[in-house]
């Protein structure tokens, strides 16, 4: 897959953001917070736009965030984060930037990866994405659905783990591998272990999500080696934008990471 970025990224506000009568794209310390990014993949049909910019409001007293992406030649999904101060919208798009591009905003016209006319895997997503296909696991794809995914690196087959996903939602039963259905309807519906050339784990609400605090954590259950092993874990919400966070748990048996609390 290659990620290009826009040579121009939008100065007006995103129509689809319902903000522009609201407000401006942010100009702040001789940056212009915006941005637009294309991910082209011909071997898996893939041909998408992400653009991202901070909205000031007209009296400079709040920001938000706006997100905007899709395939090309659709009208996409928005998902607006706000209103917040200035500093907490810089901060979310420079995060979402990075991990998109996999270079610093402030870098991106320095010849990185995601300079204009030049080229980023996105790797992480697109792996999860893969697996999570291959395993037929069950997806967030609507309003009250969520989905919490991990997956873990078993290249090198002299290190093996079993990990384990731990949700928690507002019920407050853990779901995981000895109790892999809730009553508030989530599931385990993947559950690959030491085994697994292609590890991925997957638990789900397809419908209905209960409201509240969901607490995600990572078990170390068994291991073939002492070392502490890297994990990514995506989140998706009401079938929007899935949030990959990059956490590590330590090589003794038994060991827990907290990945997240998040409110939905």
């Amino acid at each position: 897959a290659q990620l290009t970025m826009a040579p121009k990224a939008p100065t007006s506000v995103l129509p689809s953001s319902g903000l522009k009568d609201k407000g401006t794209v942010l100009k702040d310390g001789g940056e212009t917070y915006s941005a637009s990014l294309n991910l082209v993949d011909a071997a898996k049909n893939h041909d998408k736009f992400y653009h991202m910019q901070v909205v000031v409001s007209k009296d400079k007293s709040k920001c938000w965030f706006v997100q905007h992406w899709g395939r090309n030649g659709t009208s996409g999904q928005t998902q607006v984060k706000g209103p917040s101060s200035k500093d907490s919208a810089i901060k979310l798009m420079l995060q979402k930037f990075k991990q998109k591009s996999g270079v610093k905003f402030e870098d991106r016209g320095k010849g990185g990866a995601a300079a204009p006319g030049s080229t980023a895997k996105t790797g992480k997503y697109e792996m999860l994405n893969r697996r999570l296909t291959k395993a037929k696991a069950g997806r967030s794809k609507k309003k009250g659905a969520v989905a919490i995914s991990l997956m873990w690196d078993h290249t090198d087959k002299r290190k093996r783990n079993d990990l384990d996903l731990h949700v928690t939602p507002p019920s407050g039963e853990t779901i995981f591998y000895m109790h892999k259905k809730s009553k508030c309807g989530g599931r385990l519906d993947v559950d690959r272990q030491q085994d697994a050339n292609e590890p991925v784990e997957n638990i789900v609400w397809k419908a209905k999500a209960p409201k509240g605090e969901y607490k995600v954590e990572v078990i170390n259950f068994s291991s073939s080696h002492n070392a502490a092993v890297k994990f990514d874990v995506g989140i998706c919400i009401d079938g929007g934008e899935t949030e990959m966070l990059s956490k590590t748990v330590a090589g003794k048996e038994r060991a827990k990471t907290l990945v997240k609390k998040f409110k939905y």
